[in-house]
């Protein structure tokens, strides 16, 4: 009898540590470094919607936004390393701001654990309708000659349209300079009206302008197509080697346990297998995607290989 109490009592311990090492244990707090209505805030509200109702635990989604992303992704940084609180923010935050910033408040890289990237998208170099090339080769050709009547947009300093667009100048060995917008649509106007002649942006904000004539595509910035525009071919397709893409992923703090960090991920990419997410996703132009902490932590290691001496060969700064 002695004996049959023990096992059972050790079950029942067994059962409280694996409890334990369980997530959500208790509320949720998601940060979204950017204001209500932005791309990572929709993406949160809309994935953890899908964690609140499969775990039965409580999801708070927060916006704190400001200096780049940098104070919601210091809070996070600096919250208890026990899984409870959470991020989703585009690459700004957890990797590039690190190269455009002489100090910050937090390491992204030494303070933030990666959980997952939940989404990628592509950008697409449009022109406006008085460049003549008609793909790479031939934009870069015109770059090239041209005596300072080109310029290009991106949507601010050290955003990936303005990355993509700074690399390829650079390889055009051209000096054409960079005008910073606030937002898409004011961007895709100055290259309707000519302020501007190259940008480039996601497949879901030039499209409409694309199919009306109004602006040409030159190329899809990235691995593959854009479902969006599936007659536009890759940089890669036209013979140049890069291909970088928008992306959106989940952190926490530094010291979150990995068996933490693994259950997150699997929570996580349940609400991702949803029908409605992926319906989502579509209409924003937006892909699935699935890294977990080791796998998404490489990935940042390797995005910042690639951009770190295209920021430093073309003195970007946010300083």
């Amino acid at each position: 009898m002695k004996r049959l109490f023990a096992l059972v009592f050790a079950g029942m311990l067994c059962s409280a540590a694996v409890q334990a090492q369980g997530w959500p244990t208790k509320t949720v707090h998601v940060i979204v470094p950017y204001g209500p209505g932005s791309t990572p805030d929709t993406i949160a509200r809309l994935i953890f919607d899908r964690v609140q109702k499969n775990t039965g635990q409580s999801m708070i989604v927060e916006n704190k936004s400001g200096a780049a992303g940098m104070i919601g992704a210091q809070y996070v940084a600096r919250s208890a390393p026990d899984g409870s609180t959470l991020m989703l923010a585009p690459a700004g935050p957890l990797e590039t701001n690190a190269l455009l910033y002489k100090k910050m408040s937090y390491d992204p890289l030494k303070d933030l654990a990666p959980v997952m990237l939940v989404a990628q998208t592509p950008t697409v170099l449009v022109v406006s309708k008085d460049v003549k090339a008609g793909n790479i080769k031939q934009l870069l050709g015109e770059m090239q000659a041209d005596q300072g009547h080109m310029s290009y947009a991106s949507p601010g300093v050290g955003t990936l349209g303005h990355l993509d667009m700074a690399y390829l100048v650079s390889r055009a060995h051209a000096h054409i300079p960079h005008i910073a917008y606030q937002g898409s649509p004011k961007i895709i106007t100055a290259l309707i009206r000519g302020d501007v002649q190259m940008a480039a942006l996601p497949p879901l904000a030039v499209m409409p302008m694309i199919k009306a004539g109004r602006i040409k595509p030159i190329a899809v910035i990235g691995p593959k197509r854009s479902f969006l525009l599936p007659d536009v071919p890759t940089l890669k397709e036209q013979g140049i080697d890069f291909g970088p893409v928008g992306w959106f992923g989940m952190a926490t703090a530094a010291g979150v346990p990995q068996a933490t960090l693994e259950e997150m991920h699997r929570q996580i990419a349940l609400a991702l297998e949803d029908p409605m997410v992926a319906k989502s996703y579509r209409a924003q132009g937006l892909e699935t995607a699935d890294l977990g902490p080791q796998a998404f932590s490489a990935y940042i290691q390797e995005d910042m290989k690639l951009w770190r001496p295209i920021i430093a060969q073309n003195h970007i700064s946010l300083d």
